[in-house]
């Protein structure tokens, strides 16, 4: 079992091919927690120390509380792929979109959450505090299924013309 060395020595845009660098350390985390469980072993420790070497200590806090979430209430077993595995399950998937899209739109993240949580909200609050967490960091999670004709860009923070404060 590779340790945390190996996975933070990965290059930056290794992984499925047009993630952002945000996108991958989600991805990263999450194939990290599923070989940790898989080998028997506690992944809150080392997959904090990932995500903290990528990007903060306090985004790797709600990413762990967010695993957790996730974990506490799974409606079956996940599909997380290897960490060589050129392309990402349909669970991995809604997982990442869910991180992105949690920042404008929650009950879209709710609803690609569904079928893999009992009840998603939580899982949904910490991927949108994940999400801020890492655009601050600058790793910011792309919006996707966006509409073209919304008023949302994908990468936006927020909808077109909010206020800033």
């Amino acid at each position: 079992m590779a340790g945390v060395e190996a996975w933070t020595a990965l290059p930056q845009h290794e992984g499925p091919q047009g993630l952002t660098c945000g996108e991958q350390l989600v991805l990263a985390g999450c194939r990290y927690w599923a070989s940790l469980r898989l080998a028997g072993q506690e992944p809150q420790g080392p997959v904090r120390s990932l995500v903290a070497a990528r990007a903060s200590d306090r985004a790797a806090a709600l990413f762990v509380a967010m695993m957790e979430s996730l974990e506490k209430q799974t409606r079956r077993p996940l599909d997380f792929r290897c960490g060589g595995c050129a392309g990402y399950s349909p669970d991995e998937q809604r997982l990442v979109v869910a991180c992105g899209i949690s920042r404008i739109d929650m009950q879209t993240a709710r609803a690609l959450l569904t079928p893999l949580v009992h009840q998603p909200e939580p899982v949904v609050v910490f991927a949108r505090a994940v999400n801020m967490v890492l655009a601050h960091e600058g790793l910011d999670l792309p919006v996707r299924l966006s509409d073209p004709k919304s008023q949302i860009r994908p990468g936006a923070a927020r909808p077109a013309g909010a206020t800033l404060h």
